[in-house]
């Protein structure tokens, strides 16, 4: 089969990219799954607690609830980060809500349903944190 002097730039044009393709698609990294933690509160205090790695936490509430949350990231020494230097912060799907408490607030939830906490940013994945998440139906103290 002959191709006119034409067509062979083409050729050399896709076999160029395809060969560029290559490596690039050989170098993507596989998406690494969320470390989710299911939870429940306690009935107690109202509040569940948890150290380890998580980022993302799902758990239940009713509607009409206010959600405090709290992280102090675990240091290489194993020791707590200074309140003043912690770097993540809370973040879900509902409005912040202000108040002198030491935790982030949100709410108040919409529905009767699972909601998802995470923590930015996702470049502290992986190290351990002191995690405690408190739900209430009435409003935080401002």
């Amino acid at each position: 089969m002959r191709y006119s002097a034409c067509k062979r730039p083409l050729l050399w044009a896709v076999g160029a990219a395809i060969l560029v393709a290559a490596p690039a698609a050989a170098q993507e990294e596989p998406t690494q799954p969320i470390p989710t933690q299911r939870f429940k509160l306690d009935r107690r205090d109202g509040c569940f607690r948890y150290i380890g790695n998580a980022v993302e936490f799902v758990g239940r509430f009713k509607a009409g609830s206010y959600i405090g949350v709290s992280m102090i990231t675990i240091g290489g020494d194993g020791m707590p980060t200074p309140p003043a230097d912690e770097d993540r912060t809370p973040a879900m799907d509902l409005p912040a809500w202000s108040s002198a408490s030491p935790h982030s607030w949100f709410g108040p939830t919409t529905s009767s349903r699972d909601y998802a906490i995470t923590f930015a940013p996702r470049a502290f994945w992986g190290s351990s944190a002191i995690v405690t998440i408190c739900g209430r139906q009435s409003p935080p103290e401002n």
